[in-house]
């Protein structure tokens, strides 16, 4: 009398997974989920990663995303790319001149830094929207174009918006030592930013 055995392998049988909610979005500062949804059957539970993490990401950027079925008798997944946008930003606007151009100010008056903030098409006007305004003393490097600004001294060098003019003024005072450059960054809660460069002659 003999017996045999047999093994039998059942493999997991696949089930279509539908990825959706990628955006693109417009940072607001929270959390943009994915949402994945299984047919074939319905109602499977499904963990999504963006970039490798499970962590739903807040900031600016393009991820990656995995969405992939977690059953014992099923098996599938999708993949996309979820994105979320910066905001737009206007500026610096006259008297100060952009794209690597020394603005040539006097040391110790004051120059108007103007700008506007754009979430998508919505104009930000709260000055939370402002993550810092800050100088760097840099390297008066030769070759860039060099232009003198009109310096305007308007009083106090709080950051504020102003309604009538519909944007952001920043009134900074430069410092009072010449014959050195500095470079201004304004950079808002999304991490975009404005430069400008300055030279104290």
């Amino acid at each position: 009398m003999s017996s045999d055995s047999t093994t039998f392998t059942i493999d997991k049988a696949t089930a279509q997974v539908t990825l959706s909610g990628l955006g693109p979005y417009i940072y607001d500062g929270t959390p943009k989920a994915a949402t994945a949804t299984t047919s074939n059957p319905a109602g499977l539970n499904v963990t999504i990663t963006y970039n490798g993490s499970t962590t739903a990401p807040t900031n600016v950027g393009s991820y990656n995303v995995v969405a992939t079925i977690d059953n014992p008798n099923y098996q599938g997944q999708a993949t996309g790319t979820l994105v979320i946008k910066p905001w737009t930003l206007n500026g610096f606007y006259q008297p100060v001149d952009m794209n690597g151009v020394y603005n040539i100010v006097k040391g110790g008056s004051t120059v108007p830094l103007k700008f506007e903030v754009f979430a998508g098409l919505s104009e930000l006007t709260n000055t939370s929207a402002i993550d810092s305004l800050g100088t760097m003393k840099v390297t008066c490097a030769g070759g860039l174009e060099e232009d003198a600004i009109e310096t305007v001294a308007t009083g106090g060098t709080s950051l504020r918006y102003d309604g009538t003019g519909g944007q952001f003024i920043y009134n900074w005072q430069t410092p009072k030592p010449a014959g050195v450059c500095y470079r201004v960054t304004m950079s808002t809660d999304d991490a975009s930013t404005l430069v400008a460069v300055f030279m104290l002659p």
